[in-house]
């Protein structure tokens, strides 16, 4: 059984976690996991994001953006520029 002390001492190290990082989507992260934490300890029914497996995680998961492979414009023959506003 997780006791509250557990939780309480996840929550202090998800908000230094919070405090700590330039990450947004990782702070963004750190705040969710201590969100659904206290929902827990109050006994709150409402689901939050991200769910709990996620929160009891020991290390911290960075997500990278999305690129395009191919990052030319694409050309038309019948185009006269790269601009929306070229006719």
């Amino acid at each position: 059984m997780i006791t509250a002390a557990q939780m309480l001492g996840e929550m202090e190290r998800q908000v230094r976690l919070a405090k700590q990082t330039q990450n947004e989507g990782a702070r963004r992260e750190a705040i969710y996991a201590v969100r659904t934490l206290c929902n827990l300890m109050l006994g709150d029914e409402r689901p939050s994001v991200p769910s709990i497996p996620q929160v009891i995680q020991t290390s911290a998961v960075h997500a990278t953006p999305i690129t395009s492979l191919n990052e030319q414009p694409l050309r038309e023959e019948d185009a006269n520029g790269e601009s929306l506003f070229d006719f």
